[in-house]
């Protein structure tokens, strides 16, 4: 269904990268963190009080980041939180999710809901693999399991934003079942299993020179 996604162009737009993704209404940007725009961040009146409120530096950057992002993709909203933390537009009916790593901001926004997440290559989840991952997961990938691990993490990470469930379990209450690559984005498919609350689904993983990024959307999406 979605496999059209899977050719990203990569363009770049003053100090922000835009993936175009073939599928109407959605965006996704990425934002090197040392290049925000302080200046040219314009912000609602309501975010002036949300950003009076971070006091470390790294938090009030990471809060203007995504800010200037969803200015450069014109979406006229301003961006609230949930109790859980949770990101929304309250002013659009587009779906909203963000991501920090520890050099980039990216944000996304879509016409059904999604989760995104982005990981530096340089960070080893291969230390924590058996607290997130079952061990047939770990198994979909036979070699680089180091990347394998780091893009397990990701997608967890992706979809745990997607479904909105606290304290969900990566380990017992997400479960990859699949994986497979095509060309340059590596499919996965996914369950969730909360009690009442049953979910599938889908995940495409992309490599950049220096991040995993990872997309999840409910594989009933239209």
């Amino acid at each position: 269904m979605f496999a059209h996604l899977c050719a990203i162009i990569k363009h770049y737009i003053e100090m922000y990268d835009l993936f175009e993704f073939k599928q109407p209404n959605l965006q996704f940007a990425l934002l090197k963190a040392d290049a925000v725009d302080l200046e040219a961040t314009v912000l609602f009146s309501t975010e002036n009080a949300l950003l009076n409120t971070r006091s470390n530096p790294k938090r009030k950057k990471e809060f203007l980041g995504v800010r200037y992002l969803r200015n450069q993709l014109n979406i006229n909203s301003p961006i609230f939180y949930h109790p859980s933390g949770k990101p929304y537009f309250p002013s659009s009916e587009q779906a909203l999710s963000i991501s920090h790593s520890k050099d980039y901001i990216a944000l996304a926004s879509a016409a059904f809901p999604i989760g995104i997440d982005i990981e530096q290559k340089d960070r080893d989840a291969a230390k924590i693999i058996n607290k997130f991952a079952a061990e047939d997961e770990k198994v979909l990938c036979q070699n680089d399991l180091h990347v394998w691990y780091l893009q397990l993490w990701c997608a967890k990470e992706a979809i745990y934003k997607l479904v909105g469930i606290e304290n969900l379990s990566f380990k017992n209450e997400i479960h990859i079942h699949t994986k497979q690559k095509k060309e340059e984005t590596t499919f996965l498919s996914a369950t969730v299993d909360r009690g009442t609350q049953k979910h599938e689904i889908e995940v495409q993983l992309r490599q950049t020179t220096e991040l995993h990024l990872a997309i999840a959307y409910f594989k009933a999406v239209p």
